[in-house]
């Protein structure tokens, strides 16, 4: 009797185990998915910014870098304010879609 159910006890345990053992090897599974797909898109951003076009627009556009021969010509953008009613009257008076409507005209 003693035989059974230490066989019944070690065979639960091993179960166990097992089922555990099975759970990290799904949970491993998915992380290298995960990897996988994360290493596929940084191989596709790695052949992107390697293009002339990519180097060119970073260093137009970051670098504020030019051709020869070329003039940068650098536009700024502002806002005036309609009337002198402060913001926060604004916000209290007028609705969201309104202030947008506003802000593109």
């Amino acid at each position: 009797l003693g035989v059974g159910i230490y066989l019944s006890w070690t065979l639960g345990n091993g179960v166990l185990e097992l089922r555990l053992a099975y759970r990290r090897i799904d949970e491993a599974r998915q992380i290298l998915a995960m990897e996988q797909s994360r290493g596929e898109e940084l191989k596709r951003k790695w052949v992107e910014i390697q293009t002339p076009e990519y180097l060119e627009k970073v260093a137009r556009n970051d670098l504020n870098m030019q051709k020869e021969g070329e003039t940068v010509v650098v536009m700024g953008r502002t806002l005036e304010l309609k009337n002198s009613r402060t913001q926060e009257q604004e916000d209290v008076d007028e609705p969201n879609w309104q202030k947008w409507l506003n802000l593109l005209r």
